[in-house]
C-alpha cells in the first residue's frame, strides 16, 4: 500500500472511530490537511474501495472501513502506546474496586470499555458474568437488529466462550467482525484474553463496535489479567 493510501485510510479509520457515520472524500480534505489534492483523495478512497479496505452502504456518498481496514488499522498500531491521560484514568477506576469477584471485573471492563464486559472460568464450576448491555444499546451501529442479534443468542454465549476461546494463553487476542468464530457476534470486535483460576480456567473480554479504542481496551484487559494474576499469588 502507497505512503498515501495509509494515510487516507487512517483517516478515514479515525473520522469513523469518531462519529459512527460514513466518511466522504469531501470531509477528509476539508477535516485532514493532506499534501495532496481533493482529486487525489478521491482517486485513492476509490482504490481503497477496490481493493476492499472501503465500502460504500447504499444509502450515503461516504465510505466505512472494511474489516480488512481494521485488521490494517490494529497492526499499524501494534506498537504505539495509548497516552497518559487514559492510562491514569483506568489505573484510578481500577484502585477503586472493593472485591475481585468476576462480577465485578465484568462491570469493570464494561464502564472502562463503554462495551459489554465478559469474566468467567470454565470447569466443574462455571461462573460466568456479563455488564454492559446499556452501552452496545447506545451504539448506532447496533440500532437496527445488531443489538437484538446478540440478545437473541446470549442465553447461548457462555458456552459458545467456552467452546471457541477456553484455551486462549495470556496474550490479548482481537477478533474482528467475521473473524469471529461465533457467527452472530461478527457484526462487532471482540478483544479476549485467558487467565488461570485455582483448578479452572478463566477468560475475560471486550464486546463492542469495530470502531472501539482498541489500544485503550488492550491496556485495560492487560491490567486487569495483572491484578487477577497478583491477586491469586497473595492468596496463596
Amino acid at each position: 500500500m502507497r505512503e498515501r493510501q495509509k494515510k487516507i485510510l487512517k483517516a478515514v479509520v479515525r473520522e469513523y472511530q469518531r462519529t459512527g457515520e460514513p466518511v466522504s472524500s469531501q470531509w477528509l480534505t476539508t477535516k485532514w490537511h493532506f499534501d495532496f489534492s481533493p482529486a487525489t483523495v478521491r482517486a485513492e478512497m476509490l482504490a481503497l474501495d477496490e481493493a476492499g479496505f472501503l465500502e460504500q452502504p447504499h444509502t450515503s456518498a461516504g465510505r466505512l472501513p472494511t474489516d480488512k481496514a481494521w485488521r490494517f488499522f490494529i497492526e499499524e498500531l501494534a506498537s504505539d502506546d495509548i497516552n497518559q491521560s487514559e492510562k491514569e484514568q483506568v489505573l484510578q477506576r481500577m484502585a477503586k474496586l472493593h472485591e475481585e469477584s468476576l462480577r465485578e471485573t465484568a462491570q469493570f471492563l464494561a464502564d472502562c470499555s463503554k462495551g459489554l464486559g465478559l469474566s468467567g472460568v470454565f470447569g466443574v464450576a462455571s461462573d460466568w458474568h456479563s455488564a454492559g448491555f446499556k452501552w452496545l444499546a447506545e451504539e448506532p451501529e447496533f440500532a437496527d437488529d445488531g443489538f437484538k442479534s446478540i440478545l437473541k443468542y446470549f442465553d447461548s454465549l457462555e458456552n459458545d466462550f467456552n467452546q471457541f476461546f477456553r484455551g486462549l494463553d495470556e496474550e490479548v487476542e482481537v477478533f474482528i467482525g467475521h473473524e469471529n468464530p461465533i457467527k452472530y457476534l461478527r457484526g462487532c470486535s471482540l478483544m479476549v484474553t485467558g487467565f488461570d483460576q485455582e483448578d479452572s480456567r478463566g477468560l475475560m473480554g471486550i464486546l463492542g463496535p469495530k470502531r472501539m479504542n482498541y489500544q485503550k481496551n488492550k491496556f485495560v484487559l492487560e491490567e486487569t489479567r495483572k491484578r487477577v494474576r497478583k491477586q491469586k499469588t497473595v492468596n496463596r
